[in-house]
C-alpha cells in the first residue's frame, strides 16, 4: 500500500526537499512544482480522497489538488524530460529498495 507519506518522500528526495516543505505555505518554484507532482502523483497511486491529500500537504483545498494534478497532466504531455522524472520517481515509489 502506497501512502502519501512514501510519495512525498521519494519526490523529496529527488528535489532535495524537506518532508516539511510540502505542508509549508511556501510558493517558490523550487518547492510549489515538487509538491505539484508529488499532489499528482498521491491523486494516481493512492485512493484517498480531493480532500484527505489536501489535508497531507499543509491543509490545502482540494480545488488546488486538481489544480495541481491537472497541470502535471498537461506539462507530462509536452515536457518529455519531466516525463521522464515523473516515471522514475514513480518506480521509486513502486519498488522501493
Amino acid at each position: 500500500m502506497i501512502t502519501i507519506q512514501d510519495i512525498q518522500q521519494k519526490v523529496g528526495e529527488y528535489y532535495n526537499l524537506r518532508m516539511e516543505d510540502f505542508k509549508a505555505r511556501k510558493r517558490t518554484k523550487a518547492v510549489a512544482f515538487p509538491r505539484q507532482i508529488a499532489m499528482y502523483l498521491s491523486r494516481e497511486l493512492t485512493d484517498f480522497s480531493l480532500p484527505k491529500i489536501g489535508e497531507a500537504f499543509g491543509g490545502r483545498d482540494h480545488t488546488t489538488v486538481i489544480h495541481a494534478h491537472d497541470k502535471i497532466t498537461k506539462s507530462l504531455k509536452v515536457d518529455q524530460d519531466l516525463f521522464k522524472v515523473v516515471n522514475s520517481i514513480t518506480e521509486k515509489i513502486k519498488n522501493p529498495t
